[in-house]
């Protein structure tokens, strides 16, 4: 039996242009909430940067809070997974070695986009209860790499075993002041110096 035949406009079928259309409102939030903020971002001016239309913009987002969950989520995807493999390749060094290559992962994914920096902690914090359920959700991630790097750690006679869960809200509560500190900042100090200082911190937190 024949397949059906899939229609193509200009090359591309149906799904791509979708999937284009989605990676493009997607790339403009990132640029306009990292840069103007969500609360002035309209749907309108979304889909001016994004050049769609908005009656496509609707085939894609609900509203424009779904756009910063579905933006963020990138954020969050890149992050895990940059500090998760970080994890991964650092197995059976000493704990200083794994916390250090840990946090330099994470802080680069993070700060390395000043878009990334401001979504991750200012656009997203309070916004609405979906939004600050996936904030929560993500930070619940970062503390659970926390706890397995102490506890691992622990296991192996390196530590004392404590509450490393409590690390973990500690050292990211700092973060959150400290990189927001530095987004508004001017001159902003090198983000090099800020990542040392927020590095030597986890190590001390985890190894005191």
């Amino acid at each position: 039996m024949r397949e059906p035949s899939v229609r193509r406009y200009s090359g591309r079928s149906v799904e791509e242009w979708k999937a284009a259309r989605r990676e493009r409102l997607l790339a403009a939030a990132l640029e306009l909430f990292g840069t103007e903020g969500y609360p002035a971002t309209s749907v309108e001016r979304l889909c001016t940067q994004a050049k769609v239309s908005t009656r496509h913009f609707y085939h894609e987002f609900q509203n424009k809070e779904a756009v910063l969950l579905a933006v963020h989520a990138e954020v969050i995807e890149l992050t895990v997974r940059n500090t998760g493999d970080a994890i991964r390749d650092s197995v059976g060094e000493p704990v200083r070695e794994r916390v250090t290559a840990a946090v330099d992962s994470y802080l680069r994914s993070i700060m390395a986009d000043l878009r990334r920096a401001r979504i991750s902690f200012v656009e997203v914090v309070g916004t609405s209860p979906a939004v600050e359920e996936q904030r929560i959700a993500f930070r619940d991630l970062l503390i659970g790499f926390v706890r397995d790097l102490g506890d691992t750690a622990a296991a192996r006679g390196e530590i004392a075993a404590r509450d490393f869960r409590f690390v973990g809200l500690s050292f990211f509560g700092a973060v959150n002041a400290v990189v927001h500190d530095w987004m508004l900042t001017e001159p902003r100090p090198p983000e090099q110096k800020v990542q040392k200082s927020l590095r030597e911190l986890a190590v001390q937190l985890i190894t005191s």
